[in-house]
């Protein structure tokens, strides 16, 4: 991947490819993409993140695609893997979004979205305000589960696990 200004520092994503970011520049937003194996709860889905969303797509596609290669439990995996380009003919970004259309049109499982997360707060880039509510929020579940009987202010703003969605 070339890129406009020869000084910015080359770094390493998770798909293998190499992006170029500046070396004092923090991005505005974390991407992530995660993957819904099935339509069951007790299996966990696959969540991938990176600074650049082209680097994300391209490695959930490429973790689908490992999956499908190596488990037989997807009906039609091996007809839609026959069927569409594998990995290393994906040249362009386009060709990884075709990919993931085409697999999302032929089945409802495995499942991707993607995500855009704002990066705001302190100097490496944490949020330090949804930080501390959690860890606020976690240390009053910790006490009330440490109170033998517990009052109904131990109850007082218990956390229900939406307040990092706030």
């Amino acid at each position: 991947m070339s890129s406009i200004d020869p000084d910015e520092a080359a770094v390493s994503t998770p798909a293998g490819t190499t992006a170029r970011r500046g070396a004092t520049s923090l991005p505005g937003a974390l991407f992530l993409g995660v993957i819904v194996w099935a339509d069951d709860p007790e299996i966990d889905p696959t969540v991938v993140a990176d600074r650049n969303p082209v680097a994300v797509a391209r490695a959930v596609a490429v973790t689908i695609h490992e999956m499908l290669e190596d488990s037989e439990a997807y009906a039609g995996a091996t007809e839609f893997l026959q069927s569409n380009p594998p990995p290393q003919d994906w040249v362009l970004p386009e060709n990884v979004d075709a990919w993931l259309e085409a697999l999302r049109q032929a089945t409802p499982h495995p499942a991707y979205s993607f995500h855009r997360v704002p990066m705001t707060g302190g100097a490496d880039g944490t949020n330090h305000t949804a930080v501390n509510r959690y860890l606020q929020h976690a240390l009053q579940e910790r006490e009330a589960a440490l109170t033998a009987d517990p009052s109904p202010s131990t109850y007082v703003g218990r956390s229900t696990g939406g307040y990092l969605a706030r």
